[in-house]
């Protein structure tokens, strides 16, 4: 199986000034966050009721989705409110300051 290509979504720079981006890759909606030091890519979309993600809520590593405040953990993609529900998380590597996603 051939690896997921990368896709170039922004520059640092613009993650830093707005710590959060939303963006299409492929048809797909994508949210991507600066969490301290670390970037996190996902799904932009909840995966309780489709809510759009990049535009919950964000503080620290607990992302709350704007719809009905189910609220996620953006180091493992747990969810607080179901066990059984989780956040798709994406590989992002950076080159040359720009940030990188792998669906």
């Amino acid at each position: 199986m051939a690896s997921p290509t990368a896709h170039a979504i922004a520059t640092l720079s613009e993650l830093r000034a707005k710590r959060r981006l939303a963006v299409e890759i492929a048809g797909q909606d994508v949210a991507v966050f600066l969490v301290g030091d670390t970037i996190v890519a996902t799904n932009g979309r909840c995966p309780h009721e489709g809510g759009p993600l990049g535009e919950g809520d964000l503080e620290g590593p607990t992302l709350t989705c704007p719809w009905h405040g189910w609220s996620y953990d953006l180091r493992t993609g747990e969810c607080e409110e179901d066990p059984d529900t989780e956040l798709e998380l994406y590989d992002v590597t950076i080159e040359a300051d720009r940030i990188l996603v792998r669906l």
